[in-house]
């Protein structure tokens, strides 16, 4: 197998509109064009992913409105493909529709600044051996703490350790086309640990509560509820987990980036 064939599809999930907290700060279409340092969120997401060795083609995946093609530069240089609704599920199926050379689809939000090649090759490379449906990476509480100090996250504490979750996903066409909906309640409710206790069950919860809960638990109990096999992927790349909600974190953002450019 060539080097070309054997890197996987990603696409980025550019959904949204107007209305987004962030985009309607600053004045722009949707939140993919939101600008942090001069440049727009999905630029920092193409430049990572295609200086990825791992990575072959790349897409975007826009919502109904068509807020990100309208507004977007000619120079961008990725294929832009609309999903049917704007439900996360709707955008997920336009990415695989879009990736039908591929069982596997990389899937990365706009939202993600500061990630970096190296962690897009890494968790790809940590996930080679697998071929769940859904590979999920999560990044330990106190390595993103440590490199993004001010930045809060939802942390679940394991008993492997706290984790916090990331913004990549690898999954499976097949799952994606058939089971779907299953991955968009999931990813919906991944940065409420509430939220995700309650529908994985009283007995989860109670575990989790007290950090008895493992790793293989947690993915056995995913698997069951979304009917694929799941991985969750622990991984030592912070900035996969640091995606811009709100204006804070633009702001933090902006600095990060200063001094990453300041001690490159």
């Amino acid at each position: 197998m060539s080097l070309a064939e054997s890197r996987i599809p990603a696409a980025i999930l550019a959904g949204g509109g107007p209305d987004d907290v962030l985009a309607a700060a600053a004045g722009v279409p949707c939140k993919a064009l939101v600008p942090v340092e001069g440049r727009p969120l999905i630029e920092y997401v193409v430049e990572a992913l295609r200086g990825a060795e791992t990575v072959g083609e790349i897409i975007a995946v826009e919502g109904p409105g068509k807020s990100l093609s309208g507004g977007i530069g000619p120079d961008l240089g990725v294929p832009i493909f609309g999903a049917g609704g704007e439900r996360l599920i709707d955008t997920f199926t336009a990415a695989a529709e879009a990736c039908p050379g591929s069982e596997r689809v990389l899937i990365a939000t706009v939202d993600l600044p500061l990630l970096t090649s190296e962690a897009v090759d890494g968790f790809v490379r940590s996930c080679q051996e697998t071929q769940e449906g859904l590979s999920y990476p999560i990044v330990q509480a106190e390595a993103f703490d440590r490199a993004f100090p001010g930045r809060g996250k939802t942390v679940v504490p394991l008993r492997e350790g706290r984790f916090t979750g990331g913004n990549l996903a690898i999954v499976s066409r097949r799952f994606v086309l058939e089971g779907g909906p299953a991955i968009a309640r999931t990813f919906e409710r991944r940065k409420s640990t509430v939220r995700l206790a309650w529908m994985f069950g009283i007995g989860f919860l109670a575990k989790l509560l007290t950090g008895n809960l493992t790793i293989e638990e947690l993915e056995r109990r995913g698997g069951e509820l979304v009917g694929t096999t799941v991985t969750a992927v622990p991984v030592p790349w912070p900035e996969i987990g640091f995606d811009v909600d709100h204006m804070e974190d633009l702001e933090l953002a902006s600095r990060f980036l200063r001094e990453r450019l300041a001690q490159s």
